[in-house]
């Protein structure tokens, strides 16, 4: 379920680096919009939690910080989709450490916390672009790449194994923290004082009278085992965390018990920490999860292979492909009876054959999108009548153009 990078930060797949992107991107965009960075100003100095951090507010211009929030959420949404990652990546990551810094001005707990560690964790992803494939970067990058080339790539058979040191850190660093957490559990309680019957059973006990929202916390009172359960439980999890990880072991039960943890933590204390549901959630095995929702057929695509255009826009299509359930054919080597087939014109189109059936140019495009069920929505859009009707006018448009608008040009120019 979850993959510890560190043992291996290989794939065979770009997707769980663009998944990466995506969850942090959209925590950190939800986290960002919501806070009133410029109400910071309206504070006091001496009602500051950490007002040696004063340095870091724009006295006299809350406009500023306004800036800066939505400057941050369009640098993150550039992340998100992998545009210009070095730059985005970076500028976003130090904007933020900013705005945390602002924040802690006034909050002295864990919320800041997770703004410092997104900054860190957006550092990564700038740092380590080279292999995020699924990304506008990795996308134009093609464009280096010569006709012949693309043509091997699509056809090729050979596994290539993606290199994810940006999640490979995000995990050390990740489970560092954890342990320094669990490290200061044990020396603040004196040794082992922290898994004592009573010292959870206190905890709840004070936070069911701040936070009187169910009984369920007084179960952990009256049975002081549960609250030893709880702490010695707490502490293999926060400390067992990197064990595992620098061990080359599976971190999943780990990540699921933290995951547990933290929703223990609602229901026994009423701290809404969800970070950390996001923070665990960047190293699932998304690319599993993707490889169970293919479809179960094989579909043959036959493509122009002096076409550039046709060759880059097929470039996403294999990236896709996880389960190799497609196979490119040039129009040169091509099986026979699909060249016989009537109404099948290489020359014209790109086409895509499933059995007996034939699919031409857009529709062999909303094709190669069903063959996973997490398009199935789009499939389905493009399946319908104005859209149908207006995609395969584009498609035509873009066929009959391809050698004047499209670089699509004979294979021994490149």
């Amino acid at each position: 379920m979850f993959v510890n990078y560190f043992d291996d930060d290989g794939r065979s797949s770009p997707l769980n680096l663009a998944a990466g992107r995506l969850l942090l991107g959209c925590w950190l965009v939800w986290k960002t919009v919501w806070y009133d960075w410029a109400g910071v100003l309206d504070v006091p100095f001496r009602a500051m939690a950490n007002p040696r951090y004063e340095w870091a507010i724009p006295t006299g211009m809350p406009w500023l910080l306004t800036v800066e929030k939505w400057l941050l959420v369009g640098l993150v949404l550039l992340v998100v989709v992998g545009y210009r990652l070095r730059v985005t990546g970076v500028a976003s990551s130090f904007l933020l450490a900013h705005l945390a810094t602002v924040r802690s001005t006034l909050v002295n707990t864990g919320e800041v916390d997770s703004l410092f560690i997104g900054s860190v964790l957006l550092l990564f992803f700038a740092l380590y672009p080279d292999d995020d494939a699924l990304s506008v970067d990795g996308l134009r990058a093609v464009r280096t790449r010569s006709l012949d080339s693309l043509v091997d790539l699509l056809q090729s058979e050979d596994d290539r194994r993606y290199r994810m040191p940006a999640l490979k850190y995000a995990l050390l660093t990740l489970a560092l923290l954890f342990f320094s957490t669990g490290v200061s559990k044990v020396v603040d309680g004196g040794g082992l004082g922290f898994v004592a019957p009573d010292n959870l059973a206190r905890l709840v006990l004070v936070r069911s009278y701040v936070y009187p929202w169910h009984d369920v916390q007084l179960a952990v009172v009256e049975y002081p085992l549960l609250g030893v359960l709880g702490g010695v439980g707490t502490l293999v999890l926060e400390l067992g965390f990197l064990a595992a990880v620098l061990a080359g072991l599976s971190v999943t039960p780990f990540v699921l018990g933290l995951v547990a943890f933290t929703l223990s933590n609602v229901v026994l204390l009423g701290i809404f920490f969800v970070d950390n549901l996001f923070f665990l959630a960047l190293f699932a095995a998304f690319d599993r999860a993707y490889a169970r929702l293919a479809v179960d057929r094989d579909l043959d695509l036959v493509f122009d292979e002096h076409c550039l255009f046709c060759a880059r826009s097929l470039y996403p299509v294999k990236l896709l492909d996880v389960t190799d359930s497609v196979t490119f054919y040039t129009q040169y080597d091509a099986p026979d009876e699909y060249a016989s087939r009537p109404g099948v014109d290489f020359e014209r189109a790109m086409f895509v054959f499933d059995g007996v059936d034939t699919y031409e140019g857009y529709d062999a495009f909303r094709e190669l999108l069903g063959q996973n069920r997490l398009f199935h929505p789009l499939a389905w859009v493009m399946s319908r009548g104005p859209v149908q009707s207006v995609g395969r006018r584009v498609y035509r448009y873009v066929a009959d153009n391809r050698s004047r608008h499209f670089a699509c040009r004979p294979a021994h120019l490149d």
